[in-house]
């Protein structure tokens, strides 16, 4: 009776173990390839869409190490920020595979302010339409209706929350689902999505480096631990 006892609680300690790794899912954030503006610290319209030179070997780079991991297991979902920077970085990619990238305001750079305030408000205004170029619209869609506007996040606060509503999407959209997700971003916003997946303090530790691949993979309490950065 004890041997059958132990017997079956190994079995079931096993079946649920290899639930668990069926229904994990991964996460690889890039942050997009370096701008003129990352390069002269001159933030500006015209330097913020502008990729570097080094910026521009860059995507090639990342093109080739995303298609080596592509071919070990497609991707399930892109998810991209919807500024400009980010999705000139992911589209040769997109282009080379034919490949969809779907744009999530929740995305887009934010809490780069002093930490003057945090949660302050419950709700975000929403800001200018997102445009897309011709030859991009169909590499992009849209979740929504609501995302073909950016979020007009004026401080920290209302920056955090956007991230936080990230994050939230991240894990209605893709907990327990055995899928692997690519997301292109950026610096501080990016930084306190890694934290917010893996349960900690959205403090921005993390140094995020242009066009390098970070990878999270999701534990059973639904939270990310973090395996590679800047790889």
């Amino acid at each position: 009776m004890r041997y059958l006892l132990t017997l079956s609680l190994l079995c079931s300690f096993f079946i649920a173990a290899n639930t668990y790794a069926a229904t994990t899912s991964e996460i690889y954030f890039v942050r997009h390839a370096e701008t003129l503006g990352n390069v002269t610290h001159q933030h500006n319209r015209k330097n913020d869409r502008t990729l570097s030179r080094q910026g521009l070997q860059q995507v090639k780079q990342l093109t080739a190490k995303l298609g080596r991991l592509r071919s070990d297991a497609p991707f399930d979902a892109i998810i991209v920020s919807p500024k400009y920077r980010t999705l000139i970085t992911i589209l040769p990619f997109l282009k080379k595979y034919q490949l969809q990238a779907e744009i999530w305001p929740e995305l887009q750079e934010c809490c780069w302010q002093e930490k003057s305030s945090r949660l302050s408000s419950t709700t975000l205004q929403r800001g200018k339409m997102i445009n897309l170029e011709p030859d991009m619209r169909r590499y992009f869609t849209f979740p929504n209706a609501e995302a073909h506007r950016k979020y007009a996040s004026k401080n920290y606060g209302d920056g955090l929350l956007q991230t936080f509503k990230a994050a939230q999407l991240v894990r209605k959209r893709f907990a327990h689902s055995a899928k692997r997700i690519l997301i292109v971003g950026h610096y501080h916003s990016g930084a306190r999505l890694i934290e917010i997946l893996q349960g900690i303090e959205p403090d921005g530790r993390y140094k995020l480096s242009n066009a390098k691949i970070s990878h999270l993979k999701e534990n059973s309490d639904g939270s990310f631990q973090l395996i590679d950065l800047n790889q």
